[in-house]
């Protein structure tokens, strides 16, 4: 397994080129800009959650200093 720091260097390396920032903008609207809320069924609500939370970890690491 690679050590956390250096894949988190090769995520950044990735979503900061052009394609990948437009990859990580079509995967934030798909599944960020929409409610992860399914009304009477919270399995699928927390799917959905964990969708959203896999972007916002990118999203995030994106955006973290060196």
């Amino acid at each position: 397994m690679i050590p956390a720091k250096q894949l988190e260097e090769k995520w950044r390396k990735i979503i900061l080129t052009p394609d990948g920032e437009q990859v990580i903008d079509a995967l934030f609207e798909i599944f960020v800009m929409r409610t992860s809320h399914t009304p009477g069924d919270p399995y699928q609500t927390a799917f959905n959650e964990g969708q959203r939370d896999v972007i916002n970890f990118l999203v995030n690491l994106a955006r973290k200093e060196n």
